[in-house]
């Protein structure tokens, strides 16, 4: 017999074990199911089991087996799923006779947590079929779909750890969540009619309404009521979204004036009130199911006051599943506005809202982590995040080189926190403005929560250069090392972490207001910037801004004091009563209570008061808005641009300011003089960015700050500067905004201190 090998010998000779470590998004989302199903299918044995790393799987058997499972496990993974860190080894075999799924295992790492999901298209088959268990349940969800951030307590992500805890299953339940090949094996949230939450309607003074809830929700709407509609991360504020008489009640109620409101529309309708391409349709119906800014339709069944003086709108779809049983071909078109007091969180008790909304549709079904509905910005070919919430939080992002646990603590408005471990950044979601005390105990149980599920404890923190915001103070009381950063640093940082880049660029950061190194207010920057450090390279000329803050409300009192200072006479103006002005002029006089500012977001205001767009303003950037919207990208590429001076560092506007006057009382349109400010801007910035590639040979193009939101700033800057060779990297996964200058924030601390502790 020698030289010859048994069968078993030959069959182990191929027979091999692997152990498999996999990181991402990976709980929550079927992914043990999946790991079984391919072991199956490949007649394999072994198990798989979560942890607080992610996801474990020994796995044994035929060699080309494995190879194939490997494979099929990065090609066919869940569409929930995503996969940032894969490790295989192999080892000796260990005997292993089946594949089973093991209980989860607690260790020392940390895991991802999938975001709240919108319901998927076999879930919504079987919500539509009356011979369904499930048919019109409120809260159908399978491991593709449904709540994970917004009920979880603590990882590994398992029901005893999520506010499903209380929810005992039926049998019906627990044989699908015990079945390794049902798509809801281990699904957290798994509920049915028998035994899992359900909806409840009530009256104004909080008393249960009989009947049922939907049909009650549905009539009051019609009705010309406004409904508080508890949801997956929080309360919408719910009206009929072609009825101007509620939407003006709602205004009132709100003390929101012009804003514009969201609607929820129904998919079949959404082309009679915005146009839309088939790729915005598939991003709106995405499991992350964003807002999405639209262009209105000339014609709309939508009532004027939804989004007044404003040729956009956003909208977007029912992503919870009761939302389709409210936004339905009878009532295709519904205001759906954040469920929040004013400066607070969206609220998740309905007592709050007692004020505002006539009566509640809600569910038992507790709220452990609230978050605001995204807006996503689609500009040309790209989208750009606004707000960063459900359906992207919490997912984290790859820095570009491993830093030490820091938390960033953010800016005030548009608030959010950033905390970081190795190479992993994860970004809290929009907490709100930083103006009242609910927010900012908002802003501590959210920071809490996020250093428990990723087991991380900074070590660092950093915030704005501006001793006034609450964030500052924040980072000030903790006894942690702590680096200040400047606030448009901040802003190109973050972006360049953003798109992974780890040297020298030149920086754009337009936005309102951000305090500068010295004790102005800067906004109109233009940077050549590391991590490390920036060169102002060149700025916004500085003009007064007189009172501050209260200027910024009313645009006319900006546009009197610049044109003071440009010695230009503010006859013209209008919307300014002889008081201010005379106010005004004696504080230039005596430089008393005026500040000086480059931002470019005041220039904005400037000119769109001078044109009498908005003298005084109820929402942040309504003039600003006004200004683009006179015009398009595609509408100024023919337009000549106002006059401009580059010098010693400074772009001045002074020529500008007096080209636009005559042309205001030469009775020039408004849409002209909008389009060619906006050219102007183009032209500067592109001639100031080819100075600075001259002398220093940087041609990598970073933008950033709130001005990015303006789509004919965004997309000319993208369009100009790549023609003219340089390489652009626009904000697309964080917002441009303060959103992301926590991001900005732990990436230029990071290097400051290690610099300063080398």
């Amino acid at each position: 017999m020698t030289g010859k090998k048994t069968f078993t010998q030959r069959r182990l000779r191929y027979r091999k074990m692997k152990k498999i470590r996999i990181n991402g998004i990976v709980q929550g989302v079927g992914f043990r199911p999946f790991v079984y199903k391919l072991a199956i299918e490949e007649k394999l044995q072994g198990f798989v089991l979560n942890d607080t790393n992610g996801v474990k799987i020994e796995i044994e058997g035929n060699l080309q087996a494995i190879e194939r499972f490997e494979k099929r496990i990065k090609l066919e993974a869940p569409p929930a799923a995503l996969i940032d860190y894969y490790k295989s080894e192999q080892f000796p075999d260990a005997g292993y006779t089946e594949f089973n799924i093991k209980l989860s295992a607690k260790t020392d790492g940390s895991t991802r947590i999938s975001p709240d999901l919108a319901v998927c298209n076999d879930c919504m088959n079987e919500f539509n079929d009356p011979g369904d268990p499930r048919y019109q349940y409120a809260f159908i969800n399978c491991t593709n779909c449904g709540p994970r951030y917004s009920i979880i307590q603590e990882t590994p992500y398992d029901r005893p750890v999520t506010s499903m805890k209380s929810f005992a299953m039926c049998e019906y339940c627990e044989s699908e969540y015990k079945d390794p090949l049902n798509r809801r094996f281990h699904a957290q949230p798994i509920a049915c009619p028998v035994c899992g939450p359900q909806l409840s309607f009530f009256d104004h003074e909080m008393n249960p309404v009989p009947g049922d809830p939907i049909d009650n929700c549905n009539n009051n709407l019609k009705s010309g009521k406004i409904v508080g509609i508890k949801g997956i991360g929080g309360f919408h504020i719910a009206c009929d979204a072609t009825n101007s008489k509620v939407i003006n009640e709602l205004r009132s109620r709100k003390n929101r004036p012009d804003k514009p409101f969201a609607v929820m529309v129904h998919l079949n309708a959404i082309k009679q009130i915005v146009n839309v391409s088939d790729e915005q349709i598939e991003l709106l119906k995405s499991a992350a199911a964003p807002i999405l800014i639209l262009p209105k339709k000339v014609k709309s069944p939508l009532a004027s006051n939804v989004a007044p003086n404003n040729p956009n709108i956003g909208v977007f779809l029912p992503y919870a599943p009761h939302h389709f049983q409210i936004v339905t071909e009878q009532l295709p078109f519904v205001i759906m506005t954040s469920g929040n007091m004013r400066d607070e969180p969206i609220a998740i008790d309905k007592k709050v809202l007692s004020g505002l909304c006539d009566c509640f549709l809600s569910h038992n079904r507790p709220i452990l982590n609230r978050s605001d509905d995204s807006i996503i910005l689609p500009a040309d070919q790209k989208n750009i995040v606004l707000r960063r919430s459900r359906g992207f939080v919490p997912s984290q992002m790859k820095l570009p080189f491993n830093i030490i646990p820091t938390m960033g603590t953010g800016a005030e408005l548009k608030l959010s926190f950033a905390i970081t471990k190795n190479e992993d950044l994860y970004l809290s979601p929009y907490l709100g403005n930083s103006g009242s005390k609910e927010t900012m105990d908002f802003y501590k149980e959210t920071l809490t929560k996020y250093k428990k599920w990723f087991r991380l404890e900074p070590e660092l923190i950093a915030c704005d250069l501006q001793p006034d915001f609450a964030t500052t103070r924040f980072a000030e009381q903790s006894k942690l090392p702590i680096v200040k950063v400047q606030h448009h640093h901040a802003h190109v940082a973050a972006i360049m972490a953003e798109h992974q880049l780890n040297e020298k660029v030149i920086g754009i950061s337009f936005d309102g207001t951000g305090f500068g190194t010295d004790k102005n207010i800067w906004g109109g920057e233009i940077l050549i910037a590391d991590y490390d450090n920036f060169e102002r390279a060149y700025h916004l000329e500085y003009m007064p801004l007189p009172g501050g803050d209260a200027a910024i409300k009313h645009p006319i009192r900006i546009a009197f004091a610049y044109l003071k200072a440009a010695g230009i006479n503010p006859d013209f103006l209008t919307g300014i009563s002889e008081i201010e002005q005379k106010i005004i002029t004696k504080q230039l006089e005596n430089n008393f209570n005026i500040f000086q500012t480059s931002s470019m977001g005041r220039l904005f205001d400037c000119v769109a008061a001078m044109l009498n767009l908005y003298p005084a303003i109820t929402f942040e950037a309504q003039s600003a808005m006004a200004l683009e919207f006179l015009c398009d990208y595609e509408s100024i590429q023919n337009v000549k641009s106002y006059s401009f001076k580059i010098e010693n560092g400074k772009i001045k506007i002074f020529q500008m300011l007096n080209e636009i006057v005559a042309d205001i009382k030469s009775n020039i349109p408004h849409k002209t003089i909008a389009k060619r400010f906006h050219k102007t801007i183009l032209d500067f910035t592109l001639e100031a960015l080819i100075k600075i590639r001259a002398e220093s040979g940087l041609n990598k193009i970073v933008l950033s700050g709130g001005v990015m939101q303006n789509k004919i700033i965004l997309c000319g800057l993208d369009e100009i500067l790549s023609k003219n060779d340089f390489e652009v990297f626009l904000p697309e996964r964080i917002p441009p905004n303060d959103g992301s200058i926590a991001v900005g924030q732990v990436m230029v601390a990071n290097k400051k201190y290690k610099k300063e502790n080398e």
